[in-house]
């Protein structure tokens, strides 16, 4: 529906005793413009099946990932997001002071409270610019549920 040969349109629309190079070549010259046009519009409406194509599921995203920063192995996957449990050892107030051994500490972020709700894991290997970042933040929002938070980590 949308293969369009404007070069064999011309030739079918000029009649047989006015085929020559001279009016072909101004024929196809004038045609130019709309040959732009269409080539346009192509473009765009293989971006926009493939947007269809593509939505927040896990498997979309990753797909979606995958095939614009790392197409032949594909190593961009997508985790849950940190989930950790606060550990409240005494009120400031209370004035208990008390032995932990060792205890992790997470940033503010990861806790199930506060965090995120999926992890973008993105490997070193990949060699992304900051403009490829900026990128790939910005495709994960158009794709993600509104409400979604997310994180992009570099990987080892």
């Amino acid at each position: 529906m949308f293969n369009i040969n404007y070069d064999r349109w011309v030739m079918l629309m000029l009649p047989m005793r006015k085929r020559k190079a001279k009016l072909f070549a101004w024929l196809r010259a004038l045609c130019t413009p709309v040959v732009i046009m269409y080539n346009i519009f192509l473009a765009k409406r293989s971006a926009d099946l493939y947007n269809v194509l593509h939505d927040s599921r896990v498997f979309s995203l990753e797909a979606m990932l995958n095939d614009r920063f790392d197409n032949i192995e594909r190593r961009i996957y997508i985790d849950d997001g940190f989930a950790f449990d606060r550990i409240y050892i005494f009120q400031p107030d209370e004035n208990k002071p008390l032995y932990l051994g060792s205890v992790p500490l997470h940033n503010e972020g990861d806790y199930a409270d506060t965090g995120v709700d999926f992890i973008v894991n993105v490997p070193e290997a990949i060699t992304l610019s900051n403009q490829d970042l900026i990128e790939m933040e910005a495709k994960v929002k158009y794709y993600k549920l509104a409400s979604k938070r997310f994180l992009i980590y570099r990987t080892i």
